[in-house]
């Protein structure tokens, strides 16, 4: 239907674009409790009250060891280059030492070279780059769900492109609970371009947030082969990639593994997660298509990482006794003790815990300590453990279509995940004692009945 007058008069009057108030009124709940918790934050001294976050994947594991390293190397010696313009798309020096890197641990089936590299500010500007990339305005990607939130957003807000959930369930038990499978994907593709829509991508994240899955290559190469018979690109985030706390069977990266489809293969790294550096805003995109790298090039003057910030991840990267040696061995032990110690204490609430094998997060249930499994009992109890001073996410935010799951992430420091832990298990017991006494009281009402 053409707009009316009075509608066109009433638009050219807005201060901002329809584009400009979608972003600028979009409500994103991590940013807005992440935000929450930031203006009143624990401190065991100063503010022994604030609110305790353990819902924004940071990791504070590795704070002090981080810090030492970079201040002791000329990481961010400023240097008269540095106020030159340079590659957008990332210095050569970085590209290098990233290919060297990623090589030495994701194992490339093929040899990876500096120019399938393109670096940009975080994993999110690598998802909103493909998005544009890839796909026009009202197309489709697909991505297993519960996911991480903003993925939404990031592929929304500037390229216009729309997410359809490839909805994982939950099963009888947590060790059959959101289970992905290839022949899911064949079938959500399809059935979309069915009814009319245009496929584009599907976004993997793998290692798996907030579930923490580390998938097997024989589920990888199932994905992908489905991705390529239906020509959608394969897009895999791996921002998690060297944190695999697990001792199960080892990460293997979607590089290792011979693509049906290589121009349509995308694989996303940043150093946000696993070197826990998200301040320093840092994201690599790999993909051997000159076609699709070109575009990301030219995508990369609007999205570039400062020089100064390049050479700092550069010496970092290059630095393969501390990286290899010391500081991911070291950290991945520092995950899977804070994750056991985690799980043990959530389980003795009676919470149920699913496995993970990498990540900073811990996926569990809340269902036994809600009236009924609704969306609506779900965030009344998460504001309840936020009133208690602990932000932790709730599962729905995820799109998790199965309410009473939630994310609480267990990378903080030793003395903030105690008390966290002891400020849930307060909220959870008070729970639990008002369940028992709903229950006798219908209980009573139901014998009432009967006589």
């Amino acid at each position: 239907m053409a707009m009316s007058e009075t509608g066109k008069a009433a638009q050219d009057e807005m201060l901002l674009s329809v584009r400009g108030k979608q972003t600028a009124d979009y409500k994103d709940f991590l940013f807005i409790y992440k935000q929450r918790a930031s203006v009143d934050p624990y401190d065991a001294v100063q503010n022994p009250h604030g609110i305790i976050n353990m819902g924004t994947a940071q990791n504070h594991l590795m704070a002090e060891e981080l810090t030492q390293q970079l201040n002791k190397s000329n990481a961010f010696t400023f240097s008269k280059k540095y106020q030159q313009y340079y590659d957008f798309a990332g210095v050569p020096e970085l590209k290098e030492a990233i290919a060297n890197f990623l090589t030495r641990h994701l194992n490339p089936y093929k040899e990876l070279l500096p120019e399938h590299i393109v670096v940009m500010p975080g994993a999110t500007s690598c998802i909103d780059a493909l998005a544009h990339s890839l796909c026009d305005r009202g197309d489709v990607i697909i991505t297993p769900t519960p996911s991480y939130g903003c993925i939404f957003r990031d592929v929304n807000d500037h390229a216009g492109v729309t997410i359809e959930p490839l909805n994982l369930v939950q099963g009888r038990d947590t060790k059959t609970s959101f289970m992905l499978k290839a022949e899911a994907l064949r079938s959500c593709i399809q059935s979309l371009k069915a009814s009319g829509r245009r496929v584009r991508a599907f976004i993997l994240l793998h290692p798996h947030n907030p579930l923490g899955d580390v998938y097997t290559p024989e589920l990888l190469c199932g994905l992908m082969d489905v991705c390529a018979r239906e020509k959608v690109h394969f897009i895999s985030d791996e921002v998690y990639a060297l944190s695999v706390f697990d001792e199960g069977p080892k990460f293997h990266s979607v590089l290792s593994l011979e693509a049906p489809d290589p121009e349509r293969t995308h694989v996303i790294w940043s150093f946000s997660k696993d070197f826990n550096l998200a301040g320093l805003r840092v994201g690599v995109i790999v993909n051997v298509s000159p076609q699709v790298m070109s575009c990301l090039r030219a995508v990369a003057e609007y999205k570039c990482v400062p020089h100064i910030v390049q050479h700092a991840a550069t010496t970092i990267l290059n630095d393969a006794e501390w990286c290899d040696k010391f500081y991911l061995p070291t950290n991945q032990a520092r995950l899977a003790k804070a994750y056991k110690e985690t799980c043990k204490r959530l389980e003795i609430m009676g919470a149920h815990v699913r496995k993970a094998r990498a990540g900073f997060f811990v996926w569990f249930s809340v269902q036994p300590f809600m009236k009924e499994n609704t969306e609506e009992e779900e965030m009344a109890l998460q504001e309840e453990i936020m009133d208690a001073g602990l932000y932790i996410a709730p599962g729905t935010k995820f799109y998790c279509i199965s309410p009473g799951w939630m994310r609480l992430v267990f990378t903080v420091p030793k003395h903030e995940l105690n008390e966290g832990l002891r400020r849930l298990e307060g909220v959870l017991r008070r729970r639990q004692a008002m369940l028992k006494i709903l229950n006798i009281s219908t209980h009573a009402v139901s014998l009432l009945n009967k006589k």
